[in-house]
Order: structure tokens, then sequence, then C-alpha cells
């Protein structure tokens, strides 16, 4: 129970946590002090912020995206399509300058994975998000070598900075080469917003999801569900920029 505990004064002592816990003694001092419902202003937003930042809200959020799709028990398409999400520029890598994010990171090491059990073209599609990110694509593609798949066996569109672009323009490189059934690799919490341009763009994706980030061990409620977190905040924030996204 002590390094429960521990968890638990940590998290009141960074963000979002301090907030939470200013906010409530900033309630606690206006009901002692003033008396009226002024308490009430610090005391509904500290429970807004609560609820937001812990992983119970964040977790159950995500899974309602992440629950849409599962990954198929055989691969019946003619190419993979990888969809970046990201990367970061300037840095120290393995194979060069400039490192993927952990969500592109985790597509294409499953693609990596995939095309070693079932060889099929695999189509990137991520371009310069950013004047000061990298390209995507072309990192990604690095990556894809690096890990072991034959330059020859990969197809890079690397102008996309959306979703819908992505769809777009896949599409066109697919249809150049003749694939008609493409298996398409993008995180969870991402799959349904991709699915939803790609079918706008009259392409039929068989959905493979990988990257899930909310866990379902099927133990219960434990007490790191209601420890309040920036990680949970991430989570939240994630779900409802994909919601956003389904709008557009």
């Amino acid at each position: 129970m002590i390094i429960y505990f521990i968890k638990l004064v940590y998290s009141l002592l960074i963000p979002p946590g301090i907030f939470v816990l200013l906010l409530g003694l900033a309630a606690l001092w206006l009901y002692y002090r003033c008396g009226h419902r002024s308490w009430l202003i610090p005391l509904a937003l500290a429970f807004l912020l609560y609820l937001s930042s812990i992983p119970l809200t964040g977790e159950a959020a995500l899974r309602s995206l992440e629950d849409r799709y599962a990954p198929p028990a055989s691969i019946e398409g003619d190419a993979y399509v990888v969809l970046t999400g990201g990367a970061i520029a300037g840095t120290p890598d393995i194979d060069g300058t400039g490192h993927l994010n952990g969500y592109t990171l985790h597509r294409v090491v499953s693609a990596a994975e995939l095309y070693a059990r079932h060889p099929l073209p695999v189509l990137i599609s991520g371009g310069q998000v950013f004047a000061d990110t990298p390209n995507e694509g072309q990192l990604a593609k690095r990556k894809l070598i690096a890990l072991g798949v034959p330059e020859q066996a990969i197809l890079l569109e690397d102008r996309s900075r959306t979703t819908q672009e992505n769809a777009r323009n896949a599409k066109e490189l697919l249809e150049r080469q003749g694939l008609t059934r493409p298996v398409l690799i993008t995180s969870a919490f991402h799959m349904s917003r991709s699915i939803k341009h790609f079918k706008e763009q009259q392409v039929e994706v068989i959905p493979y999801p990988v990257n899930y980030l909310a866990g379902n061990t099927g133990g219960g409620l434990s007490g790191r569900l209601f420890v309040p977190s920036s990680a949970a905040m991430n989570q939240l924030q994630l779900v409802v920029k994909e919601y956003l996204g389904m709008l557009q």
C-alpha cells in the first residue's frame, strides 16, 4: 500500500494533479472564508479536471474507438498501406538523423512483421506536415529497410499532410500499381477516421489496427485508474481529435 500512496502523492505534486489539488484547496478556502456559493466554481473545475485527467476516463474513451475493429485472422489483401503519424527532426538515430514518434514507429514495425510473415508491397503514406518536422514517409521507408523489408517492395507516397490526403494520394498510387485490396495499418484509435476517408475515395480497405493504447486485462478496477496523469489527458485529447476529424 505504501508504494501506491507514494504514487498518489507524486501525482498530486505535478500537473495535472497539482492543479486539481490547488482548485480543491481554493474551493475549501472560499467555503470557510466567504461562506457563499462562490466555492462551487473552483470545486466544479477541480472535478472536471480530475475526470479528464484519470486513466479511467481516458481509457474508456479510447476503447470507444479501439474496439470498433480487430486485426483479421489472415491476410487477404494485395498490399499493406501504412499511415504515418508524426516524427521528430534533427535527432540522432541509428540509421540517420530524425526519428519517428511512437505511433508511427509502432505502425512501421507492425508492417515489417506482417511483411516477414506474408510478403506484400508496402505503401507508406505521409509527408512533411510542418516546416520544423521531417518528412515522415521518407523516415518510415528508411526504418522499414532497416527492419528487413526490401526497398523494391516499398511504395512511397511522401506528400500527404492529413488523413484525407493520405487516402486520396494512396488511392492514386494503388491504382497506378494495379492494387485493389489494401490492408490498412494504423493505430487502433485512428482506424475509424482513416476508413472514413478511404471510403470517401471509394477505396475498400481491410483494417489492421495496431498500437492499442487502452489495456484490457479484465482484472476490474485498480487504483491506477483513479490517479491523475498527463498521459490520461493525452488519451482524451486523442479521442476528441479523432471524433472532430470524423466531422470533416
